[in-house]
C-alpha cells in the first residue's frame, strides 16, 4: 500500500477580530496565569478578539467544548493541556474547516510531539499557535465490543470522545503497552515524569502472550487477515511512542495510513534487551516493506503492516490504550483512520 502525503489546506486568514477559543485542562499544573497572559497576548497580536476559555472538566474533556467553539464562530481553537485534552478536542473539531493548535501542557504529550511542536517551551509553541500556518492532520477512531465486568482504575474507565467512537491521535495499544498504561501511578508520574512509564514497564516485562486475528482493509489489499502471536500489538498514526522510542520510523500523522506492530518476546528480559536492540538500532539498518517486514531474532520480533481500518480479534479480553487513556478489557477492537481529518497549527 502506498503512502500519501495530505496537501496543505487554504488558512483562515487571522484579523478583523476572527475569533479563537482556547480549551484548558485547569487541572495541569503548568497552565499557570502567565501562560494564559503570553497565549492572549499572542493571539492578540496575531489579530484575534479576545479569545473566548472554556475549560474542561472530568465529564466534559474537550470535545463539547470544541463544537461550541464552533458554533461561536471560531475559526482557531487551541487546545492547552496534555495528550487527554488533544484527542478530545481534535475529537470535536474532525472534519471542520477550523484552524487547531496544541499548547502541551501534559507529561506524554505524544501528540505534539509526533507533530513538531515544541514540548517543554510553552512561549514557543504558543507563538505557534498563534501565528502557524495549518496542514492537513489524520485522525483515527477506535472502537471496541463491550467486554465482560472487570474492576475500574481509580480514575475510571475511558469514556467514548465522540458517539461510540474514541478519538485516537496517536496510538491505541494491547498487551504490555496497555499494561504499561494501567501500571504507572499518577502520583509518581506527576513526581518522575518518564520515569514512572520505565517503572511501570519494566513491572510489566512478564506481559502473557495474546493470540489473535488481525484484519486489514487497504487500497491493494482490502482482505488481508493473519493469525498472530503476541505481547503487544500497537496501531498507531504516528511513529514516535511512549518513552521517546521511535519503532516505526515511516509512520505519519499526514499519509493516510494506519501503522500496525505487533512485538513478542520470548526468555523474559533477554527477549526485551533483544528487541531493544533491534528497535533502537540505526534506521539503515531497519528493512521495511509493506508485503512482509519481520524482524526475527531467536528472542524477539516485531511484524509491521499497514492499513486504513484495523480490527482485532481476541480469544481472551485484554486492556486497551488510547493515547493514554485505559479502555475496558474487550475481545474486539476495530480502528479506522480519517485522513485530513484535522487542520492543525504545526511545522512545515
Amino acid at each position: 500500500m502506498t503512502r500519501r502525503r495530505a496537501g496543505l489546506h487554504p488558512g483562515t486568514a487571522p484579523g478583523g477580530g476572527a475569533v479563537a477559543c482556547v480549551v484548558l485542562n485547569p487541572s495541569k499544573p503548568a497552565v499557570t496565569p502567565a501562560v494564559r497572559a503570553h497565549l492572549a497576548r499572542a493571539l492578540s497580536a496575531a489579530g484575534y478578539a479576545s479569545p473566548v476559555w472554556m475549560e474542561t472538566t472530568p465529564t466534559e474533556t474537550g470535545a463539547t467544548q470544541a463544537r461550541l467553539a464552533l458554533a461561536s464562530g471560531a475559526s482557531l481553537v487551541v487546545a492547552v493541556g496534555g495528550d487527554g485534552t488533544v484527542r478530545s478536542v481534535a475529537a470535536g473539531l474532525a472534519g471542520a474547516q477550523a484552524d487547531m493548535a496544541i499548547v502541551p501542557l501534559g507529561t506524554a504529550n505524544l501528540a505534539a510531539r509526533n507533530l513538531g511542536v515544541p514540548v517543554g517551551r510553552p512561549a514557543e509553541a504558543i507563538e505557534l499557535a498563534a501565528h502557524g500556518a495549518a496542514l492537513a492532520t489524520d485522525l483515527a477512531w477506535v472502537s471496541t465490543e463491550p467486554g465482560e465486568d472487570s474492576p475500574a482504575p481509580p480514575g475510571g474507565w475511558a469514556r467514548p470522545t465522540l458517539g461510540a467512537e474514541h478519538a485516537c491521535m496517536i496510538v491505541a495499544g494491547l498487551g504490555f503497552d496497555a499494561g504499561l498504561v494501567a501500571s504507572t501511578r499518577p502520583a509518581l508520574k506527576a513526581r518522575i515524569k518518564w520515569g514512572a512509564y520505565a517503572l511501570a514497564a519494566f513491572q510489566n516485562l512478564s506481559s502473557p502472550r495474546m493470540e489473535l486475528v488481525l484484519g486489514l482493509e487497504a487500497e491493494d489489499d482490502p482482505h488481508r487477515v493473519e493469525r498472530l502471536r503476541a505481547r503487544c500489538l500497537l496501531i498507531a498514526n504516528g511513529g514516535r511512542l511512549p518513552a521517546g522510542i521511535t519503532l516505526l520510523p515511516g509512520a505519519r500523522m499526514d499519509d493516510g495510513v494506519l501503522d500496525v506492530a505487533a512485538i513478542d518476546t520470548v526468555a523474559g528480559v533477554v527477549g526485551w534487551s533483544s528487541l531493544a536492540r533491534q528497535v533502537l538500532a540505526p534506521r539503515t539498518s531497519v528493512p521495511r516493506t509493506v508485503q512482509d517486514d519481520r524482524l526475527l531474532r531467536p528472542t524477539g520480533r516485531v511484524l509491521r503492516r499497514l492499513g486504513r481500518t484495523v480490527t482485532v480479534r481476541l480469544a481472551e479480553p485484554a486492556l486497551v490504550q488510547v493515547d493514554g487513556d485505559l479502555l475496558a478489557p474487550t475481545r474486539g477492537v476495530r480502528v479506522r483512520l480519517q485522513p485530513g481529518a484535522l487542520r492543525i497549527r504545526r511545522p512545515a
